[in-house]
């Protein structure tokens, strides 16, 4: 039996959330229509400016300022909603909601995962196992698509114990991990 002791912060949440936008194919989507619809928009009215005045020192201003401001809403999307994210939780939380269990026992034995919260205990079998990716915070097993178990890496003592827990994951729930940064 494997026992750790989880302590999320908001930055955990944070990264577990991002990680879910950038890889899920409806996060993909999503970031790609925020990162397109800005300049979409501009090269539009760009378009009815040029259908409506035929002047071509106005429309050639007006295509490079369209240009440069959809080239820097292309190159600093992701950080905007980054921040977005990071300040939604944060008004969340000042709100007095707690977007998730910060404190949380996780035990892996032979039968499953025992997920043991103040108030609250959940039992999960390795054959639930979806997912099971590592990037340079944490490790998350997914056991659906929008679910899943954060072990931010401050959670293991060292490297050896990480890749330790990963092969033994890994043998339980027969799902090879996914390696992202």
């Amino acid at each position: 039996m494997i026992e750790f002791k989880v302590t999320l912060s908001d930055q955990d949440y944070l990264h577990f959330n991002w990680y879910q936008l950038s890889n899920s194919a409806a996060g993909k989507r999503a970031l790609l229509s925020y990162r397109l619809i800005l300049p979409v928009i501009l090269y539009i009215l760009l378009f009815v400016l040029f259908v409506i005045d035929s002047d071509f020192k106005i429309i050639f201003f007006a295509a490079i300022v369209v240009t440069i401001m959809s080239a820097l809403w292309v190159a600093f999307s992701k950080k905007t909603t980054f921040n977005i994210m990071k300040n939604d939780i944060e008004r969340i939380r000042k709100e007095g909601i707690q977007p998730y269990n910060k404190d949380a026992i996780l035990r892996f034995d032979d039968e499953g995962i025992h997920a043991i919260i103040p108030n609250f205990e959940n039992k999960s079998k390795y054959a639930l196992i979806e997912k099971i990716a590592v990037t340079e915070n944490a490790i998350y097993i997914f056991i659906s698509a929008i679910q899943a178990y954060i072990l931010p890496v401050t959670t293991f003592k060292d490297e050896a114990e990480k890749l330790k827990f990963l092969d033994f994951i890994e043998l339980k729930s027969n799902v090879l991990r996914e390696i992202k940064s």
